[in-house]
């Protein structure tokens, strides 16, 4: 942690931060993956959700494994599938952009709090401005 301000963005993103993440949908409930590289993670859905946005499919991929969740517009829905399961899950097209501003919003200021020299690191004020997009 001492070298965190300088840490390069490939390193932030797959060696200093890890967690267990859930996540749901009304049709295949939650969905438990432990051990996820957060920043990675974060990272992935900024991307997935601006292709989403973009009215293309925004895929989230694992360094951990070849899993891959799939992320469709279709109108005002996202479609949501993991490549490991066969059942789909949606959601409102408005909560899915609301829900990613929180949850990425929340992981970066809870990384600063605890970690002040993240607010050095060049990747940080990247990811604030990906996530600014979507503030606007």
């Amino acid at each position: 942690m001492a070298k965190l301000g300088q840490a390069s963005e490939m390193n932030l993103r797959y060696g200093y931060f890890e967690t267990d993440l859930t996540f749901t949908t009304d049709e295949f409930g939650i969905e438990y993956l432990p051990g996820i590289a957060i920043l990675d993670f974060v990272f992935c859905l900024l991307y997935a959700a601006r292709e989403v946005r973009q009215g293309n499919v925004g895929d989230i991929g694992f360094t951990e494994n070849g899993q891959l969740i799939h992320l469709i517009p279709n109108g005002e829905i996202v479609t949501v599938k993991r490549s490991w399961a066969q059942d789909v899950g949606s959601c409102d097209a408005g909560i899915f952009f609301t829900v990613v501003t929180r949850f990425c919003g929340d992981v970066l200021e809870f990384i600063a709090q605890r970690y002040p020299a993240f607010l050095d690191n060049p990747t940080q004020s990247k990811l604030v401005g990906m996530l600014a997009e979507f503030q606007r």
